[in-house]
């Protein structure tokens, strides 16, 4: 009913209506039914779930007319409904039941209103705090000064995370307002860093990604040996587990640093996320290590354009140039090359074939495969789509 007579409500996305839309409702309707059955208002507490979800729809600009025209419609349908289960003797029952409703009313009208004053309120003091303290190690500043003067706790080292998110479904679903669902992907991905992060997590996140700073609390790991230790293995899980959150494709790139050395982390997080998606990666997480040859390939150098060059024969055979990326992007493997694509792995056979014809580079040679490796690296690197991380 409410997203048949609500107009804002038709273009939220199915998974608002289908999840929170839903359970405020029944939230509702439980402490209406218990009022009916105690005869006592609401406390502030028990419509604090009604406060919470007001202040998620002013995040999602959703005008504060229309909640209350739902409510509005809400208690119409639960009046209605009383009143067909009245019979000729009930009038006083119906008159107490109406009453109950009004008070009730009321009492939601207020959590709601002061749901949407609170999502507007001033950031809290720690709120502020962290976002200068991340501004402040990003830019090269006096760590230990920049701590200070916020009242935060230094860390002794951080996990320099760089991440970029892919538009939700939603985002594009036809008659989805798509600021509304950017919103909400974005409160599912800052909660999920801040679960991450026990609460400690310096973010500057946007509906495509961002940077993180996250404290290292335990004694290990070291800033040079991180990349096989537990705590990274923890983190690398709840990274990852990110995409299933959010529901939406996350490519994160990883690095720790001591705080005088995240201006410089923070660099090579941000280039490695850049060279993990130009090199395909719609998905999972990175460290330098993971793409070495690739960001290596990233640095200008003169052998740069000469190993690009070795596939300009490819110029006008894209799909040979496709399915020598798949090969490659596949660990050198026919079979999963041809699933990628669609084809028959004889196609992949044949288009490779091609290749050493037309380049003179057979993927069959060690020495060979070596260099066209380092050549679509080169390729991709020089393309000339710029990616923002």
């Amino acid at each position: 009913m409410v997203r048949t007579d609500v107009p804002f409500y038709r273009s939220l996305p199915e998974e608002a209506i289908r999840n929170d839309v839903t359970a405020i409702v029944r939230r509702n309707l439980e402490l209406f039914i218990a009022m009916l059955r105690t005869a006592r208002e609401p406390t502030p507490s028990e419509v604090a779930d009604l406060r919470v979800s007001a202040g998620h729809r002013a995040e999602e600009l959703v005008p504060l007319a229309e909640i209350l025209h739902a409510y509005h419609l809400g208690v119409q349908q639960w009046w209605a409904s009383i009143a067909g289960l009245a019979g000729g003797g009930d009038g006083p029952a119906l008159a107490r039941a109406g009453q109950l409703l009004h008070t009730y009313l009321l009492a939601a009208t207020s959590a709601v209103v002061a749901g949407y004053g609170s999502d507007h309120a001033p950031p809290s003091e720690d709120d502020g705090a962290r976002r200068a303290l991340l501004m402040a190690l990003s830019s090269g500043a006096d760590p230990a000064g920049a701590a200070d003067r916020v009242g935060l706790t230094l860390a002794r080292l951080y996990w320099v995370v760089a991440l970029h998110v892919d538009p939700h479904p939603d985002e594009a679903a036809a008659g989805v307002d798509t600021a509304v669902a950017e919103r909400r992907k974005v409160r599912r991905l800052q909660r999920e860093l801040d679960n991450v992060g026990r609460d400690k997590a310096l973010c500057a996140v946007t509906s495509s990604g961002g940077t993180v700073l996250i404290p290292i609390v335990d004694s290990e790991p070291t800033e040079g040996n991180w990349s096989d230790s537990p705590q990274y293995v923890a983190l690398r899980r709840n990274l990852l587990d990110l995409e299933r959150v959010i529901g939406a494709a996350v490519v994160t790139a990883v690095s720790a640093a001591a705080p005088t050395r995240i201006p410089g982390a923070l660099v090579e997080a941000r280039e490695v996320l850049e060279v993990a998606r130009r090199h395909g990666h719609r998905t999972g997480l990175f460290r330098l290590q993971d793409v070495p040859v690739e960001y290596q390939l990233s640095r200008p150098s003169a052998a740069h354009a000469v190993l690009a060059d070795l596939l300009s024969p490819l110029g006008s055979h894209e799909s040979v140039l496709r399915t020598l990326e798949a090969y490659v992007d596949a660990g050198y493997d026919r079979a999963a090359a041809a699933t990628a694509l669609h084809v028959h792995p004889n196609t992949v056979a044949y288009r490779l074939r091609k290749l050493a014809t037309l380049t003179g580079l057979d993927v069959s040679s060690p020495r060979d495969l070596v260099r066209v490796t380092a050549a679509l690296a080169a390729r991709r690197c020089a393309g000339s789509e710029t990616l923002q991380a």
